[in-house]
């Protein structure tokens, strides 16, 4: 049965093959205005066909912004970032669903980000961005995590208590000043360390799942044979 979201793609692989329109665009995340942004990239393929897709799926009453398109490009690049770093650090993601923009049943028109589903785990996932003083990015984190923690209670209302449902909120910075040419390193610097703290949530909870499967159980006991 198909589950209503915007995307929703049923492995790494499908993702990353997705993602890749994206990393030939050299996408960037820019600290240019949101609006600015739009201007620039409003005409391009990915825009349009996500902006395309989001329609087509009927998934809100509400009409959609630009700007927001904008945020789903980079928050595509940076999951795509995380999942190779999990990739590189060994770990097989193949049972690893992402679904993207996943309006939630009696949530009053509510949409998580990404929900990332692994086995019996549900990872709520709340991105967002700051582009301001240290104040700001406190009080954009508060928010979406208050966010991520309403989004995960409609789910677990509603979803079997043998499921795990957890949620976990980034909040990223813009790694290019294109008016200025201006790599920001620091902010770079910043985004890889809050993805790796992503990706260590993402791995502690997939190896607490593959801990209790039944194969692994069969493991565990076999030591003592």
């Amino acid at each position: 049965m198909k589950i209503k979201s915007m995307l929703k793609f049923t492995s790494c692989e499908q993702f990353k093959s997705f993602v890749e329109a994206i990393d030939k665009m050299n996408w960037k995340i820019e600290k240019q205005l949101l609006k600015e942004r739009v201007e620039k990239y409003g005409q391009t393929y990915i825009f349009q066909m996500l902006k395309k897709q989001f329609y087509q799926e009927n998934i809100s009453i509400w009409p959609l912004k630009d700007e927001e398109v904008i945020t789903w490009i980079d928050t595509l690049t940076i999951l795509r970032r995380t999942i190779e770093q999990i990739e590189v650090r060994g770990v097989q993601l193949d049972k690893l669903s992402i679904i993207m923009e996943y309006p939630l049943v009696f949530g009053n028109h509510m949409r998580t980000d990404y929900l990332l589903v692994y086995d019996r785990l549900i990872i709520v996932l709340e991105f967002g961005m700051f582009n301001q003083d240290e104040k700001r990015s406190e009080e954009r984190y508060t928010k979406k995590l208050q966010d991520s923690i309403n989004h995960r209670q409609v789910l677990v209302n509603m979803i079997d208590s043998r499921v795990k449902v957890i949620n976990y909120v980034l909040v990223y910075r813009p790694e290019v000043d294109r008016m200025k040419s201006l790599i920001m390193s620091e902010n770079i610097n910043y985004n890889n360390c809050e993805i790796g703290l992503l990706s260590d949530f993402i791995i502690k909870n997939i190896i607490e799942q593959n801990s209790v499967s039944a194969i692994s159980q069969l493991q565990i006991i076999n030591n003592f044979t």
